[in-house]
């Protein structure tokens, strides 16, 4: 069939009309459900955290502004990889959390020495294969951590596994029913959504946990920014896991902060 060159082709108008169809039906069921709104506040506030130190705090040298746009990074992957699975593209979303994984595990890393910002930053192709390399970088932290199971190497590959290697087992991310024939373009299914939607949850979780750590509060807005993720993410914690990601101690600290920095501007 021949095409005309002068106009948007209506079958990508058809595709569009019929992702968006997927979106209303996942944000309805979103709504409807009170874990699955857990998940998607998590997201939310992980991405306004991602947002806030990445544009509105001033950066004081290279390396933050290096950590800055490696945060961005984190808040348009978060973006595209909540659009993927909204729309339908299960197996496509997860391909984009596991770009999100290794950002967060890059970025766990420089925490151990500020030094390595500025040699990742400098490094080419041949040093960051060998230097910075997920491989390495997952060894790393895991050498650190004392972890001897390797679970992040297990979520690392299985992300891969199931969305960006081409694998039979990802097959399985193309299926709206187990054992079906797999599905050509956006679909919508339940369980699908759910373990993809939780699964961005997790990743949320840690790059708004990490991220922040290259950056000092500095004043009443960061302070209140701080907060809002940390209580967020003891509600998400205690709903799933049944305890606390943070001590009350630690909020308490950053209340009484807030609550300072309000009577310093009262003057």
């Amino acid at each position: 069939m021949s095409s005309n060159p002068k106009k948007f082709p209506e079958n990508l108008i058809s595709l569009y009309n019929e992702e968006e169809s997927i979106r209303l039906k996942s944000i309805e069921a979103i709504s409807k459900n009170e874990s699955f709104l857990y998940h998607i506040h998590t997201i939310e506030r992980s991405m306004d955290t991602l947002e806030y130190f990445s544009r509105e705090y001033p950066h004081n040298n290279d390396d933050q502004l290096t950590i800055q746009h490696l945060g961005i990074r984190l808040f348009n992957e978060s973006a595209a990889a909540l659009k993927l699975l909204l729309s339908g593209y299960y197996q496509a979303s997860i391909s984009i959390q596991r770009n999100l994984l290794e950002v967060t595990f890059l970025l766990d890393y420089f925490t151990t020495d500020v030094e390595l910002i500025n040699q990742w930053h400098k490094s080419d192709k041949k040093t960051r294969k060998k230097q910075f390399s997920p491989a390495f970088v997952r060894k790393k932290l895991d050498d650190r951590d004392s972890f001897t199971e390797r679970k992040r190497e297990k979520a690392y590959t299985l992300l891969c596994e199931l969305g960006v290697h081409p694998t039979a087992d990802g097959f399985q991310m193309l299926r709206p029913i187990p054992n079906s024939d797999a599905h050509i373009g956006p679909f919508f299914e339940n369980k699908s959504m759910k373990a993809t939607l939780e699964e961005l949850a997790k990743l949320a979780v840690q790059a708004g946990t990490i991220f922040p750590r290259f950056f000092t509060l500095q004043n009443l807005h960061d302070y209140k920014m701080k907060l809002a993720f940390m209580e967020n993410m003891n509600q998400w914690s205690e709903r799933f896991y049944k305890k606390r990601s943070v001590e009350q101690n630690q909020i308490d600290e950053i209340k009484e902060l807030i609550e300072a920095f309000k009577k310093i501007s009262n003057f």
